[in-house]
């Protein structure tokens, strides 16, 4: 078994110079268990070496790591430091205008920027970290500070009370705890046009998978602060402007007007949207919104109460407010239709 793997790993690397412990599972056909115990066989013996985190985990041939990527690392004091000016330092370092395309630079300008402004004016750190690595197929960077953290950030913010509620208001978009100087959307949009994008803070993580059109959370060791990892494909074919008018409204005219919820990630008991409550919780702050995507994927079924908060009451009390529930089953479309004010039946 051992040497059938080993000849799918290195038939990987000498193909695509890389692999994640997903792409060898599908192939051979083993668990992910047994995938990692032989990676770190490989790794504890140097033939492979480790690149990212999480979800954003690759591994390259050891001899070919200087190779893969370049490499930018620095640490700077929170003292009148300015985005662009980092941005700059990294840009030449990397030589990143030969280095990746026209795409791949309007994005990595346009979500590092966003993402370290958010570090120096939100977290009350004293230092910020900044890595960015030029791997063979990808451009990623981590932004690290030692604050408050995001999450604890927000939660004080809005009163809320709980972590997991905190996590459910940044992903809804326009969450900012400075509201006379921030909208809230540059971490929103950064998050959509990613193609893999985590954020970390004391014992959470939320990551964005957007290839597989994946939102994720869970928890993981404490860490002080936050961290922000973000990676782009260097030849990428997505636009930044394609992303804006994703969530813009139908004039066009950048205004952030819609945005999408997942129901799954409002789950306080397995597959339980019953309470009004709950269905309160997720409506939090969407009154700011033009439309708003509903995406019941992964929900069986949806409660009475749950649904008339959402689709009677509060689109009696915002009209001009477009609700689109998607990924809906059978059962729960024909609550939703129960629940309607326009409902016929």
């Amino acid at each position: 078994m051992n040497n059938r793997i080993n000849q799918i790993i290195f038939k990987k690397l000498d193909s695509s110079g890389e692999f994640t412990i997903k792409e060898i599972q599908d192939e051979a056909n083993v668990s992910r268990q047994a995938i990692h115990k032989h990676v770190k066989e490989l790794l504890k013996e140097g033939k492979i070496v480790k690149i990212g985190i999480t979800r954003g985990v690759k591994y390259v041939m050891a001899n070919k790591v200087l190779e893969s990527f370049d490499f930018f690392n620095h640490s700077y004091i929170n003292s009148a430091l300015q985005e662009d000016k980092v941005l700059d330092s990294v840009k030449f370092s990397l030589m990143l205008k030969k280095q990746i395309n026209l795409n791949a630079n309007e994005i990595f300008t346009y979500a590092f920027t966003e993402i370290l402004n958010n570090a120096i004016e939100h977290s009350n750190s004293e230092r910020i970290a900044v890595e960015v690595k030029l791997l063979s197929h990808d451009i990623t960077f981590q932004i690290r500070d030692y604050g408050i953290g995001i999450f604890t950030n927000i939660k004080n913010k809005y009163n809320l009370d709980s972590m997991d509620a905190s996590i459910q208001e940044l992903l809804k978009g326009k969450t900012t705890t400075m509201p006379d100087h921030h909208s809230g959307e540059g971490l929103f949009f950064t998050s959509r046009v990613s193609d893999l994008m985590e954020i970390s803070s004391q014992k959470f993580i939320v990551g964005f998978n957007n290839n597989d059109d994946e939102i994720f959370t869970g928890s993981i060791r404490a860490l002080k602060g936050t961290n922000v990892f973000f990676s782009i494909s260097r030849n990428t074919k997505k636009k930044l402007k394609d992303t804006f008018d994703a969530f813009a409204g139908q004039d066009y005219d950048f205004t952030f007007s819609k945005t999408s919820v997942k129901v799954k990630l409002f789950e306080v008991e397995k597959n339980r949207f019953v309470s009004r409550s709950i269905a309160k919780r997720l409506l939090f702050r969407l009154d700011q919104f033009e439309e708003i995507v509903i995406d019941f994927s992964g929900v069986n079924m949806i409660g009475q109460g749950f649904a008339d908060e959402i689709f009677r009451v509060f689109k009696n009390q915002h009209p001009k407010i477009k609700l689109k529930p998607v990924n809906a089953s059978e059962g729960i479309t024909a609550m939703i239709l129960h629940v309607s004010p326009n409902n016929k039946g």
